[in-house]
């Protein structure tokens, strides 16, 4: 499989396949070990052979007596959590990605998180790691006693020549190297190889130390030096109280002007510090716009400081002297509100890479830690810098622990700004070596740092890490290029890949820049590769862990065909075919990303862009809506019709896929005086009448009066199938008029409604009339008639539509329900269902994996006589296909109520 691999970086590179079986793996062919793929420094990226770990992602035991747990290195950071949460423990480095990164991509980044001033980094964690070394001999790494490090020495395989030659680096250079490494005062120190700790901490060099282990020398070593198979870690027990006080400065340097004393005399947990550029960025994110609420005024930096088991003494004391120095204000927040800071936080890199400008805020001295009593002095030095070149920039970061990152906005198409990026990277090195800082605290040195180790580190010691490289990877197949590698920062840079050819869109990209910058929103930092459970977000890679199926493999497809020659030509590719087949188009993306990338959107434009080659399917699709309307009238001929395989082929479904009934349409009573207007979908009024029935009740009951218009035109299903000129037709006729007419519009189907509020801009429409869901102009009425409604003494569980979540409407249903007496709402948290309009129907085993993951396990919780309640169809008629329940429309329950 030749595709371009992606990481979090700013690099691509060419792969010739994708292997997780190592055994099959030819000797020419070099590894690069990957997890979630969100490094930073070009590390998860190689031109051999990428070897995905994910899928090994067993927990295999934890040992109550040690604390100590074993696992796989696919193993997810908060899945850990979760298992060890039952026993008061958990693992301790806490990373920005802790919902997608695997504990083998932590160790070989040796990553932190926010609390690594109170815990350290991954490698104070790690007791033994099971590996394999460059020649396919798996191996133990682990402390050993004097004995037993001689033996070691003695054996005369690859692994002996390992301890040979370290033991013979540090006895003969460990000096040296203390010299010429970072000041020991930093806690993130991932600068080169973890020589320095072995000499400093471990016998024999220090008699006093620990046993001799190379498991420190692994954490941070990049997948340079070995393979992990296994990892046994070390826990701590969780915290019985958390305190998040955050400090509101009017001065970004007044922010860092306090830090030294901060960590001396208060000994917080955390600290991190958030910027101006990074809050307002929060603010265009539908997802973290809602996590902005404890912001007072418009600081130009916030320092977030939690503290553990802290009493109201100690949290007074501090609250009052960050008001000395110079905090204008100091929320102190607990529960679940610390959560809704550390998530902004955490989403900074997404939301800052997806501003809608070209100007990117780039990572390339993104990760130097500064002693923090000169921490101000260097952030003054690159301030100065960024201005003399006319650079914005933006800070934010592990203030705790020195390390800010310091992000210019560049634009790397440009050559100017790819000189700037190599000239500021360049500059910056310099100022960490005069620091004595580390030119990676977390990220590593990956591709963007390597070439300045020599200079960093001094040619004797260099050459050091050479020899140690080269005695565990003689033929330097293990990711070559990392850490050890003298080649331009400015080569093979993500942004030299550009469009050839401009395509005449079907949507309008202008909100993006263009279609292609649209794609280059995604970054590659892999929030879609979240694991089940934790947001909608990606459902197809939930149910099958393939790359290809999650909102990045997809956009690093389409990337790859837009800088094609003959990009429309691209875009029918059986590999970008088949990875956008299997997409959804649930809209989570679009707001759980935090770059917003609306692959639901890319999808539409693809398939328009490919249109001619499905004429006769989409001439059936064209005709949808008569089909349907025919349908009210004549069911059981539709049935028949709908179920013969010939009429399944033609609409691209699956032979066994089992299709909605259709019911005889209703007659609906229209007032002659109306006040709003209810929008009747095909799909309600041919596969779910009785909803219009219970809405004719409702509104009779409140003397609502309403005209029912029945729409005659499938508009999502246009949208799915990239007939975008036929929705863009319809649906400006339809705005024209309802436009003249000036009644408020209602609508039953959330993704038919929701259509008025996302694409129907893409699309170009003049004067979108504004579309409430039936939920919301519901509780409106409601407000004022609440004498209507009789009690219900059930328990009503709500499963939220996709879509409903992606416009964060999500609390609207229950808000409705939540109005009738006596009965108990509770919102399932639930992911996609699996359905997606025609999605079950074209792929029913896909479908039913979906389901299985984050859909019917909610439902199981479920008593026999409650409510399960849900407004899409889709949902509904996947509750009865695969659990054999009958999900209630909203309005069907409040009809209950009324009668």
């Amino acid at each position: 499989m030749s595709e371009l691999f992606f990481d979090a970086s700013v690099y691509y590179a060419l792969g010739s396949r994708l292997a997780t079986d190592l055994g099959s793996v030819e000797r020419e062919f070099t590894l690069t070990p990957r997890g979630a793929g969100t490094s930073l420094g070009g590390q998860a990226i190689g031109e051999g052979t990428i070897v995905d770990f994910r899928r090994q992602n067993r927990i295999l035991g934890y040992d109550e007596a040690t604390g100590r747990v074993r696992v796989e290195p696919g193993v997810i950071q908060d899945d850990l959590n979760d298992f060890l949460k039952p026993y008061g423990r958990r693992f301790a480095p806490d990373t920005s990605t802790s919902n997608r990164a695997t504990i083998g991509g932590m160790i070989g980044n040796n990553s932190c998180g926010m609390y690594s001033c109170h815990w350290g980094t991954t490698r104070e964690h790690v007791h033994r790691i099971r590996g394999m070394l460059a020649d396919g001999s798996e191996v133990l790494f682990e402390p050993l006693n004097a004995e037993q490090l001689a033996a070691k020495c003695a054996q005369r395989d690859l692994e002996g020549q390992i301890y040979r030659t370290i033991l013979d680096i540090l006895e003969q250079h460990g000096e040296a190297i203390l010299e010429a490494y970072p000041d020991s005062s930093l806690i993130r120190r991932n600068t080169g190889y973890a020589l320095d700790v072995l000499y400093r901490h471990y016998q024999p060099f220090n008699p006093n130390g620990k046993p001799f282990s190379l498991v420190p020398l692994l954490c941070g070593s990049e997948g340079t030096l070995a393979l992990f198979l296994e990892a046994e870690l070390e826990t701590v027990p969780l915290p019985k109280k958390h305190d998040l006080l955050c400090a509101h400065f009017s001065a970004l340097d007044d922010a860092f002007a306090c830090l030294p004393a901060l960590m001396e005399y208060f000994s917080p947990a955390a600290v991190e510090m958030i910027d101006r550029p990074t809050l307002q960025a929060a603010a265009n994110n539908p997802e973290q716009a809602e996590n902005r609420f404890w912001l007072e005024g418009d600081p130009d930096a916030v320092l977030a400081i939690e503290l553990f088991d802290a009493d109201e003494a100690q949290l007074q004391a501090l609250r009052d002297w960050l008001v000395e120095q110079r905090a204008y204000a100091v929320p102190h927040l607990q529960g679940e509100a610390i959560a809704a800071v550390w998530s902004l936080r955490k989403a900074g890199l997404g939301l800052l890479m997806g501003e809608r400008t070209r100007k990117k805020a780039v990572a390339v001295v993104e990760d130097a830690a500064i002693p923090l009593q000169n921490l101000r002095d260097y952030y003054h030095d690159m301030r100065r810098w960024f201005e003399a070149h006319g650079v914005e920039a933006v800070y934010y970061g592990h203030a705790s622990v020195g390390l800010i990152h310091i992000r210019p906005k560049l634009d790397l198409s440009q050559p100017e700004d790819k000189r700037l990026f190599a000239e500021v990277a360049a500059y910056s090195a310099q100022r960490v070596k005069h620091y004595r800082g580390a030119l990676s605290g977390e990220h590593g040195d990956g591709r963007i740092r390597a070439p300045f180790l020599p200079e960093f580190f001094g040619e004797r010691v260099y050459r050091q890490l050479v020899l140690l490289k080269r005695a565990f990877d003689p033929d330097n197949r293990l990711n070559p290029g990392v850490i050890i590698g003298d080649r331009p920062i400015t080569e093979n840079l993500r942004a030299d890949l550009q469009p050839r050819v401009t395509l005449r869109t079907g949507l309008d990209w202008s909100e993006n820049l263009s279609l292609f910058d649209a794609v280059n929103q995604c970054n590659g930092a892999a929030a879609c590769l979240k694991s089940p459970g934790r947001g909608v977000m990606c459902p197809s890679y939930h149910a099958t862990m393939d790359e290809p199926k999650v909102t990045r493999g997809r956009v690093n497809l389409l990337r790859e065909a837009l800088i094609a020659a003959d990009p429309r030509k691209a875009l029918s590719k059986s590999e970008l075919r088949q990875a956008l087949e299997t997409c959804l188009a649930c809209k989570a993306c679009k707001s759980e990303c935090p770059a917003s990338v609306d692959m639901a959107a890319l999808k539409m434009e693809v398939l328009y862009q490919t249109r001619d080659q499905r004429r006769l399917k989409n001439l059936m699709l064209r005709n949808m809506g008569l089909m349907l309307k025919a349908a009210q009238r004549f069911p059981g001929l539709f049935e028949r019709l709908q179920q013969h395989p010939l009429s399944k082929s033609l609409l691209g479904l699956h032979r066994q896929a089992r299709l909605p009934s259709s019911q005889y349409g209703v007659r609906l009573a229209s007032h002659s005086n109306p006040q709003a207007v209810v929008l009747v979908d095909l799909y309600t009024a041919t596969f779910r009448p009785q909803v219009l029935r219970a809405l004719q009740t409702v509104v009779e009951a409140l003397a609502l009066p309403v005209r029912f218009e029945a729409l005659d035109t499938p508009l999502r299903l246009w949208l799915s199938n990239g007939l975008l000129d036929e929705a863009r037709v319809a649906m400006q006729q339809l705005a024209s008029r309802w436009g003249r007419e000036g009644l408020p519009l209602v609508g039953l189907e959330p993704s038919e409604t929701l259509i008025w509020r996302d694409e129907a801009r893409k699309l170009g429409i003049k004067d979108v009339p504004e579309v409430q869901l039936v939920e919301q102009w519901l509780a409106q009425q409601l407000v004022h008639n609440a004498q209507v409604l009789q009690p219900i003494a059930k328990t009503a569980w709500v499963h939220v539509h996709c879509h409903q979540k992606a416009a964060r409407l999500h609390q609207l249903t229950p808000a409705l329900l939540e109005q009738v007496p006596a009965l108990e709402v509770k919102t399932l948290k639930t992911g996609c269902c699996g359905m997606a309009g025609d999605f079950g129907y074209r792929h029913p085993e896909l479908s039913r994996k979906v389901a299985q993951k984050d859909f019917l396990p909610h439902l199981e919780q479920m008593h026999a006589d409650d409510w399960l309640v849900a407004s899409g169809f889709s949902c509904q008629h996947q509750a009865q296909l695969l659990a054999g329940r009958t999900a209630l429309h909203p309005v069907e329950v409040i009809a209950h109520a009324v009668k």
